[in-house]
């Protein structure tokens, strides 16, 4: 099953944290996806750095070999749809997380976060923690 990983489990790849990089070998990386919201937090993350030319290059070789998904007509009918079931309840989610849960939902992805808590509410989502081996529905 392909995963799209959000933001803080890149950032954990790309420090080569030891569980994450168990889980890229347990599943393959052909199986693993980025999003364009994911990139842009990963970009804001390089411009905003102490080392920016150094975190570019190790950005640009990471995008090299990660595909990457846009947000597309195919991920905003789920936007709407996670949108209005989390405002319904009064527990919106950051922008940012609903296109990453929408477009995970449209592709039938299992997203890989550290932030659980916040992409549990959204209805009918797969997730994984990325520092563990759990898997939810």
């Amino acid at each position: 099953m392909p995963y799209l990983l959000d933001t803080n489990a890149v950032i954990a790849l790309m420090k080569n944290n030891a569980s994450v990089i168990a889980q890229v070998w347990r599943v393959g990386r052909t199986e693993l996806r980025l999003c364009a919201p994911v990139e842009a937090e990963l970009w804001f993350g390089v411009c905003k750095s102490g080392r920016p030319e150094e975190n570019r290059q190790r950005l640009l070789t990471l995008l090299s070999w990660l595909p990457s998904l846009p947000f597309s007509s195919e991920a905003a009918p789920h936007c709407g749809e996670i949108r209005a079931a989390l405002a319904s309840q009064g527990q919106p989610i950051g922008p940012y997380d609903l296109q990453i849960a929408a477009i995970a939902r449209a592709h039938g992805l299992v997203v890989v976060t550290h932030n659980t808590r916040e992409f549990a509410r959204v209805p009918d989502l797969m997730l994984e923690d990325g520092r563990s081996d759990d898997t939810h529905q």
